[in-house]
């Protein structure tokens, strides 16, 4: 159970959220109560109904000997039929005290013959000549139940049938179902109390591994996330292995954020000190000219430090929505170009083209339009900088953007044809804060977020050399895959 823990300012809102939160324990013992429930329910009906039958079978059995001993005093005199009730038929039927007796006797020649009249009616089956039917129907405003017996005369000279109906009230038939119904309901409500405090008193052992596992985590220190390593059943192993999965991940997320902090902090450090010794220095100037200089150095080291902070900001919510958001169906091609377009006049001031192409009309894969976004301006950003350092500074120089698919895969290219970059600094340049070349503007974060979003994407990034000099850097994403 849920255990008040010290020194939490938040308590009162748990322990609300706590008693207003569905209990695993009720909903078990009300989903057992629920099947006996219904169960018994259904034995009910069933003994009940089995107790109608064993009563009428027990009573029909005496009905059938009644009416066979009437038959058996059936006589034709001088051609008309004649029938002599017997004193042992009534002694028969008197096993019930209470129930009444109705009799009617006609022929298919006399019509008829003695009884009482009113009774009539056919049997709900097809009648069979010699063969006994057993049905229920009123009769002066009582349920009755009707023995039906018609057949043949077998003296000679004779034709036609006779037909005898022997009925007797219910009261007898229902004590008896109501004594068997009344002892076993007695015997399933008795089953039914049993089983319920066996379902509330087993729920305690079958929630059990769901405590220790509480125990377990509540015993904690706040900074331990190694896996729960006690043996739980298999129902709970599932959830077991997810809690682990969870620390496992939120122990990463930990040490990547321990680790991009202090990197950071070291990253902020550095220009920070720069901008500091400057200003100190623009402060001991004595000449306009040299302050002024100085100043502009501040300024240029301000724009580098802010050019830091933010791309850390910018890699800090791509981190965060790379594990949180849900990847849609992004169109390529008009992504791009309108990155293309939102980066070319800042191309063009540094004398530098960009030239969007595309070999499809529709690109489509799944991902995070913001983490694309952040993507493609960094990997043109990177190629339109590295462009204009090249010493021909008088050409105007250009940086192509494809966007090409294959049945596998879509891929963008970024073409430059600017510095290059050398073979040792490739393979390093997807690090956090690592720069080939430190004399071109840079943090040394861009390519590195690069990376995390490809990664994420289910992609591939890799760098290749432009002819006859300069950097191609290609993309490749599943098609049409969510990854």
């Amino acid at each position: 159970m849920w255990r008040r823990l010290p020194n939490y300012q938040s308590l009162t809102e748990e322990e609300q959220a706590l008693k207003q939160a569905p209990s695993l324990k009720v909903r078990f013992i009300l989903s057992g109560i629920g099947i006996i429930s219904i169960i018994a329910i259904i034995a009910i009906n069933l003994v009940f109904n089995y107790s109608q039958r064993m009563a009428d079978l027990s009573y029909d059995r005496l009905l059938r000997s009644a009416l066979l001993q009437m038959d058996e005093n059936v006589v034709l005199v001088r051609g008309e039929v004649s029938i002599d009730i017997p004193w042992s038929v009534f002694s028969t039927l008197a096993q019930a005290n209470d129930d009444r007796i109705f009799y009617r006797v006609d022929s298919s020649e006399n019509g008829f013959i003695t009884g009482y009249k009113e009774l009539s009616g056919e049997p709900p089956k097809p009648s069979k000549l010699g063969e006994v039917q057993f049905y229920n129907k009123t009769f002066s405003g009582e349920e009755i139940r009707v023995a039906w017996l018609e057949r043949g005369l077998t003296e000679a000279n004779s034709q036609g049938t006779i037909r005898i109906l022997l009925a007797q009230t219910r009261l007898a038939r229902e004590e008896m179902a109501s004594s068997i119904t009344t002892r076993a309901l007695q015997v399933v409500v008795l089953i039914v109390f049993v089983t319920i405090a066996l379902i509330t008193f087993g729920s305690h052992f079958v929630l059990r591994p769901l405590h220790r596992i509480e125990d377990v985590l509540e015993a904690r220190l706040p900074g331990d996330l190694t896996p729960i390593t006690i043996n739980t059943p298999k129902e709970t192993h599932h959830l077991k292995v997810s809690i682990n999965h969870f620390m496992a991940r939120l122990q990463r997320n930990l040490e990547q954020l321990e680790n991009y902090t202090a990197e950071s902090a070291h990253q902020l450090r550095t220009p920070l000190t720069s901008l500091k010794a400057l200003a100190e220095n623009a402060r001991d100037q004595t000449t306009p000219e040299r302050q002024k200089e100085a100043l502009e150095q501040i300024v240029l080291q301000s724009d580098k430090l802010s050019q830091t902070v933010t791309m850390l900001l910018n890699q800090a919510v791509v981190s965060h929505r790379l594990q949180t958001q849900d990847l849609i169906e992004i169109e390529m091609n008009s992504l791009v170009k309108q990155i293309c377009m939102d980066l070319a006049v800042a191309a063009l001031q540094q004398n530098i083209y960009l030239s969007f192409e595309s070999s499809t009309e529709r690109a489509i894969i799944f991902g995070d339009e913001f983490s694309l976004q952040q993507m493609l301006t960094n990997l043109i950003d990177n190629a339109i900088r590295y462009s204009r350092h090249v010493n021909d500074n008088e050409t105007s120089k250009s940086v192509d953007i494809h966007v090409f698919q294959n049945n596998t895969f879509i891929g963008v290219k970024i073409v430059d044809y600017g510095v290059g970059i050398s073979d040792d600094d490739k393979v390093k340049v997807f690090e956090r804060f690592y720069r080939g070349q430190y004399e071109i503007a840079g943090s040394g974060v861009g390519l590195a977020m690069v990376k995390d979003i490809v990664d994420r994407h289910g992609g591939t990034v890799s760098i290749l050399d432009t002819e006859p000099q300069g950097t191609t850097i290609e993309v490749l994403f599943p098609y049409g895959v969510h990854a």
